[in-house]
């Protein structure tokens, strides 16, 4: 007889099933009702029978996340408005990790911080171990990681498993970004951002409105820069005299860095929806120091040099608002001011070089628009920017900038890049289609500078294809060709995956040009 025989043998408790939560995080479960796991993270334990023949991976993972969503009583992303939360301290998702998060925040510095220098890298990355006791700063980080998943490669670990691979790459990307805006309004209930902001509650709002504007959700977009904007003002940043009374000059750099990126995005963003202006230039601007942010700011400043003309007078005029008619000579100046605007530009990073040099072409379009719906254009002016062919000048230079930079260079700005090469592409298309521009059979002229545009919207930037197909639907009416057959491809890389081709190719791929144009 062995020793064995004689020890008792102990009860062994066989796990059946385990819960949903537990099964979606991959963790092991008592099998109690409810299991510690979920009371320790107070999650809702919920057990479905198992049926013989169980969903699929993907349909089980969404289950999972409607589980968490319903136990964190998240509104609907249409419902940012909640009361403040009467339940237990704020808890981040057990669905998002450290690593994850900061690999947003890496990608963010990498690519959006040259446009974007509102935010200190090593601050941000410390409050990652400690979200819990911050649900202002865990809605920065999950705002932000929204945006950098919309733009970049980088998605949910959770969303990625549960894909199939046949599962297409936009459906887990969306999936990943509702996600994150749900957690971001679930920890806002645990804020008090409407009677007592903070600057990360400021800088939180304006990711949300980046989301929004790349998702093409106007109004979405328009409500959170104008609560940023609102909140902003709340802190009285927008004021000279509150900077002097500060302490941590850090805290001052930030704060008014948000001022002036709010200033700029809002001018873009009236021109580009008809909006009205909050912001005026009311504190100084930004000093550059040297050091290793001095090329990124002096990039910030030159984006602000030139939007800083188009306040009131001009949106008021841009907008239909006004009695005033434009004065011709008034916009012949602003014309040329955004000529002289950046002159230093090939000293400023890649990515900003290609927001510098394709804004300051955009905004020479809209005033060229404003001139043209009041009458100012001349076929005969000896003036290039009050002629009805100034589109066609306009256009090559974007093309010039598109072959120089890298395609890197463009993701980085996002869709609001690609809509302002829309708008300039969409001016050259409606002259096309009016004025008789002569050009010899072997001669580049503006024809293939407007099939060049609607290549260059053949990106895989995400929300491009709305405006590669505006283009194209325009391209198609007035130069009298199809645009299918051939695929359309972005600065010499691998073809964009696209259902609107190109029947001619241009025969010439050097397009004769010199230098960078002023």
């Amino acid at each position: 007889m062995s020793f064995h025989e004689h020890e008792p043998r102990m009860a062994l408790h066989k796990v059946r099933q385990a819960c949903d939560c537990c099964r979606a995080r991959k963790i092991r479960c008592d099998s109690k009702k409810p299991c510690d796991n979920c009371q320790r993270t107070q999650q809702s334990c919920i057990y479905r029978m198992p049926k013989k023949k169980g969903p699929k991976r993907r349909e089980w993972l969404k289950d999972a996340f409607q589980t968490v969503r319903e136990r964190q009583d998240v509104p609907d992303i249409g419902s940012p408005h909640s009361s403040l939360s009467g339940t237990t301290r704020f808890q981040s998702s057990p669905l998002l990790s450290a690593e994850m998060m900061q690999s947003c925040l890496d990608a963010f510095f990498l690519h959006k911080y040259p446009i974007m220098p509102i935010l200190g890298r090593e601050e941000i990355s410390a409050s990652l171990h400690h979200l819990d006791d911050s649900p202002t700063e865990y809605c920065l980080i999950t705002a932000l990681c929204a945006l950098m998943t919309l733009q970049t490669e980088i998605s949910l670990p959770l969303s990625r498993d549960g894909a199939s691979p046949g599962t297409p790459k936009h459906a887990s990307i969306s999936s990943s970004v509702d996600f994150l805006i749900n957690e971001t309004y679930r920890a806002r209930k645990f804020c008090n951002h409407i009677d007592n902001p903070s600057l990360a509650d400021v800088q939180a709002s304006f990711f949300l409105f980046a989301v929004f504007f790349s998702l093409g959700r106007d109004n979405s977009a328009w409500f959170y820069i104008r609560e940023s904007m609102t909140m902003l003002q709340v802190l009285r940043l927008h004021e000279e005299a509150t900077y002097t009374s500060m302490t941590d000059p850090q805290y001052a750099t930030y704060c008014r860095r948000t001022f002036w990126l709010l200033f700029i995005t809002e001018r873009a963003y009236a021109l580009q929806r008809h909006r009205p202006l909050t912001l005026r230039r009311t504190i100084s601007l930004p000093t550059v120091e040297a050091g290793p942010e001095a090329t990124i700011l002096s990039g910030f400043l030159d984006l602000v040099a030139l939007f800083r003309n188009f306040g009131d007078p001009f949106i008021s005029l841009w907008n239909l608002s006004g009695d005033s008619v434009p004065s011709p000579q008034l916009l012949v100046k602003l014309q040329d001011f955004l000529t002289c605007a950046i002159p230093n530009v090939s000293e400023r990073t890649e990515i900003q070089q290609a927001d510098l040099l394709v804004s300051r072409q955009w905004l020479k379009i809209i005033v060229w628009q404003l001139c043209l719906s009041n009458g100012l254009l001349s076929s005969t002016s000896t003036i290039e920017c009050m002629s009805f062919h100034y589109p066609v000048t306009i256009a090559q230079h974007v093309i010039l900038v598109s072959r120089l930079l890298p395609h890197e260079a463009f993701k980085a700005n996002g869709v609001g890049i690609l809509e302002k090469i829309f708008d300039i592409g969409s001016s050259l298309a409606d002259v096309l289609l009016v004025r008789q521009i002569q050009t010899s059979a072997l001669e580049i002229g503006p024809r293939d500078y407007l099939m060049e545009l609607v290549r260059i919207l053949a990106t895989d930037i995400e929300g491009s294809s709305k405006y590669l197909r505006l283009l194209a639907s325009k391209a198609e009416e007035c130069l009298e060709v199809g645009l299918r057959g051939l695929r359309l491809s972005f600065n010499g890389n691998s073809p964009a995956d696209s259902e609107i081709d190109l029947d001619e190719e241009v025969n010439n791929d050097d397009f004769g040009y010199g230098p960078l144009p002023p």
